[in-house]
């Protein structure tokens, strides 16, 4: 016979399991519809194609043939331009690796490029890489972009309080930076930026996502007008002013500048990015067209088949070269080059011409000749060779894609001994050697 007690105590414990199960399918549910909330699991995204020219099977035994490991170079560039230098998430410009002298010290950039963290979040997209992608977008977001939402052009590392205490670790090599770091507003950061979040959306974007979109969008094109980042002054010597939003406000202030136009590079304008949004809203389908009359206008001649330098409608249109020298800039002809790959109208002239560089010659060189498109430098543009291995897997050249692969390889680190194995290098003065980011990440976007 039971006792009050005992049933008191079943009582209880019914009572607890009463409570205890509904409980635990509350916080279930809970954390069930937190994560749909933070995942934007049905989240309906807007639909547009993103184009994703996978290297063929014969391409990618070229790869493996060559002596190229991607997975490796992949780890490596982070290990040495991130991980070393304590500039985490953002990846350090370039690295001065130190020589078999013991004078011989290591140096580094003291700057960030907003594009080479573009780049490397476009890759993490493309990898898969969801939390190093997100992290990435959020810091670029806090740290390079101005009041306004556009991005700015670089960053130096002591002005980002997250990582001013940690870096540089290197001895700062100021001969080797490059002389047109943008200052401010960058026409190029904004449209790669653009690309590169339509590229993230397409896989995890969320509202705010599309909203930023937007928000970019109309900071690059608006009124029928492209955002002028520059001035250009043809009195001298390197006659473009870099990062400038609004042009007429520096001009103001400048008067000793007699004679200026606001300018765009041709370089910056991603049309495949300006494609992507006409497909999501037909709204933006000017952009594009407008986009690719400015470009494809800038063509040379159909002997030289290279690209202007830059946009001026107030100086009576392109922009052919700076300095004083008759002479186009490789690397910004490619991007160009690139960009119309992409879209499809990519001159036959032009990707003829870069297949007899890489046949003929062997080498790409930093400047050509205006008029005879022979080379008037001895430098080789390490980085034209990663913008013409995506050029020829744009355009299903295996050939020249091959060939590429095989011309690249003088810059491929394969010592044991070597800090940078299964990197791309720059020889510089004296025998030394310094690796960039843009060189390797454009070199693994092309091996996507």
């Amino acid at each position: 016979m039971r006792t009050n007690d005992e049933a008191d105590r079943k009582f209880g414990k019914n009572l607890k399991w009463f409570i205890l199960i509904p409980a635990t399918l509350i916080l279930v549910i809970a954390i069930v519809l937190f994560i749909i909330f933070r995942e934007q699991i049905f989240y309906n995204r807007i639909d547009y194609t993103v184009q994703k020219y996978v290297p063929s099977e014969e391409m990618l035994a070229g790869i493996e043939e060559e002596g190229y490991i991607p997975s490796y170079m992949y780890s490596k560039t982070k290990e040495i331009l991130i991980r070393k230098q304590g500039t985490s998430p953002y990846i350090l410009s370039w690295y001065f690796l130190p020589g078999q002298l013991e004078s011989m010290k290591p140096g580094q950039s003291q700057y960030l490029e907003a594009t080479d963290q573009i780049l490397l979040l476009r890759l993490y997209v493309a990898q898969g890489e969801k939390k190093s992608a997100k992290t990435l977008l959020k810091a670029i977001e806090k740290d390079f972009t101005d009041d306004n939402g556009n991005m700015v052009g670089h960053r130096s590392i002591s002005e980002i309080s997250a990582i001013s205490d940690s870096a540089p670790k290197n001895a700062y090599v100021p001969e080797l930076e490059d002389p047109l770091l943008t200052a401010g507003v960058s026409l190029e950061a904004n449209c790669a930026y653009l690309r590169a979040l339509l590229e993230y959306y397409s896989k995890w974007g969320t509202p705010e996502d599309w909203s930023r979109i937007e928000e970019l969008a109309a900071l690059i094109y608006s009124d029928g007008q492209f955002l002028y980042d520059r001035v250009f002054d043809p009195l001298q010597p390197i006659a473009i002013l870099a990062g400038l939003e609004d042009s007429q406000a520096f001009l103001d202030a400048n008067p000793e500048i007699i004679e200026a136009y606001p300018t765009l590079m041709l370089a910056a304008l991603d049309l495949q990015a300006f494609r992507m949004l006409a497909e999501a809203d037909e709204k933006y389908q000017p952009m594009y067209e407008d986009a690719l009359v400015l470009v494809e206008g800038g063509l040379l001649t159909e002997e030289v088949p290279l690209f202007s330098l830059a946009f001026s409608e107030e100086s009576g249109g392109y922009v052919f070269y700076i300095g004083e020298e008759a002479e186009v800039q490789l690397v910004p002809s490619l991007k160009t080059m690139l960009h119309l790959a992409e879209v499809g109208e990519l001159p036959k002239e032009s990707l003829a011409w870069i297949k007899e560089q890489i046949f003929n010659s062997g080498y790409l060189y930093e400047r050509y000749d205006i008029i005879s498109g022979k080379p008037t430098s001895e430098i080789e543009a390490t980085e034209a060779y990663g913008l013409v291995l995506q050029i020829a897997a744009v355009s299903g050249d295996t050939d020249l894609y091959l060939r590429t692969l095989s011309r690249l390889e003088r810059s491929l680190a394969t010592l044991d001994s070597s800090a940078a194995k299964y990197l791309i290098f720059r020889g510089v003065e004296k025998k030394r050697n310094m690796i960039t980011a843009k060189d390797n990440l454009q070199t693994m976007l092309g091996m996507q």
